[in-house]
């Protein structure tokens, strides 16, 4: 076992309840399920039965690395859903087959003790988890777990805040500030990717997503003092592109994250039950993501003879047919939705189809130039051949 994991095993196994501790007299903020109640006393009183030599001494470590052993042998026994009865499905992480999450349900009802370290609590709930992933597979007792554990961190911590991003003439960017900027747009554009891999909803739907496009800014011009990103700030157009025709970090995510909102649009209408898709809405929404795209600046531009190129560079050829292949994306997304409503031109659905087939088959034709990001395009064809897959 890594010694990260053993540590945190000793962790747990030394906070756990004594016989003394009253663990479930402060659950009534909780309204646990009687299931839950059920499943924690019989785990407080395996634990005192099966281990109770080996909690009776916490500073003796070979003792608790021999219980916390066997509750790693447990959790690496997958959970099984088909059980005749509820009471058999509980048997499998109570008694005698306790695992790391049936200790984490112990720390889940034990933090509105007077008694309890709040801290100590969220820690052990956390080391729990870990252990639980590490060596077993994921299930409903483990999400109910996660679910405790960010209950019982904004009990600690507290989430108040209203964190809403606009956009504001007098703003002076900074490296602290832009690279928030650049985070949400990662996490609003990946979390659409996600959606178009798995068919799942959003995290976050661009409604309420405030946050503003960071500005073109080069990492090195941020990285210096405030006058130098005042300079580089003003040298930006309009629309907030560099001019100098480089493609930066920030050059990438702005534009992935404006055909991300696109994507959005579409993905709503697909994913909704009650779609109101209508000809209109989705014939203006093509156009606009075409309108983005041609104000994006030629760094961002694939050309087809770009891998054919003596100045080939791997970041940059890669980064062009994302950003292309993303986009297409989009068309076909909004062409498969016009064919639900019998308008789409099929001749334009294989037109983009056949792009997005021919632009994927250069990772594999020039597969070693593109070696540096092989498990990216591996990534790109699986969700590419999804959306051929999918109504």
């Amino acid at each position: 076992m890594p010694s990260s994991l053993r540590e945190m095993c000793l962790f747990v196994l030394r906070n756990l309840p004594g016989p003394s501790d009253d663990v479930l007299s402060y659950r009534f903020h909780c309204r646990a399920d009687h299931w839950i109640i059920a499943s924690v006393k019989a785990t407080l009183r395996s634990l005192q039965e099966s281990f109770g030599e080996h909690l009776a001494n916490r500073e003796d470590t070979l003792k608790l690395e021999e219980m916390g052993l066997t509750i790693c042998n447990n959790t690496a026994r997958p959970l099984r859903d088909e059980y005749p009865t509820g009471q058999d499905w509980l048997d499998q992480f109570g008694c005698s087959a306790l695992r790391w999450e049936s200790l984490g349900l112990i720390w889940t009802y034990w933090d509105g003790s007077p008694n309890a370290n709040p801290r100590t609590i969220a820690t052990s709930l956390g080391y729990c988890i870990e252990l639980a992933r590490h060596f077993s597979t994921a299930n409903d007792l483990l999400v109910y777990l996660c679910y405790r554990r960010a209950t019982i961190e904004s009990l600690i911590t507290g989430d108040a805040g209203l964190h809403v991003g606009s956009e504001n003439a007098d703003y002076v960017p900074s490296l602290r500030l832009e690279s928030k900027r650049r985070l949400a747009a990662r996490i609003f554009t990946i979390d659409k990717v996600m959606v178009s891999f798995t068919g799942r909803p959003p995290l976050i739907g661009r409604r309420y997503f405030s946050t503003p496009l960071p500005l073109d800014i080069r990492d090195e011009d941020l990285l210096a003092d405030q006058a130098t990103i005042s300079r580089a700030r003003k040298t930006l157009d309009e629309d907030g592109w560099n001019r100098d025709g480089e493609m930066h970090s920030a050059t990438l995510i702005r534009a992935r994250v404006q055909i991300a909102v696109i994507k959005d649009e579409l993905l709503e209408f697909a994913l909704e039950d009650s779609s109101k898709a209508t000809l209109e809405s989705l014939s203006e929404i093509k156009a606009r993501a075409e309108r983005i795209v041609a104000k994006f600046p030629q760094s961002l531009i694939h050309h087809p003879e770009d891998p054919d190129s003596p100045d080939f560079e791997v970041d940059t050829i890669y980064s062009r047919i994302l950003i292309r292949l993303e986009h297409l994306q989009n068309l076909f997304f909004a062409e498969r939705l016009l064919l639900r409503l019998g308008h789409s031109d099929q001749s334009r659905l294989l037109i983009i189809s056949f792009e997005m087939v021919t632009l994927t088959l250069i990772f594999w034709t020039q597969q070693d130039r593109f070696a540096e990001v092989r498990r990216d395009f591996e990534w790109l064809v699986s969700l590419l051949n999804l959306s051929f897959e999918t109504d």
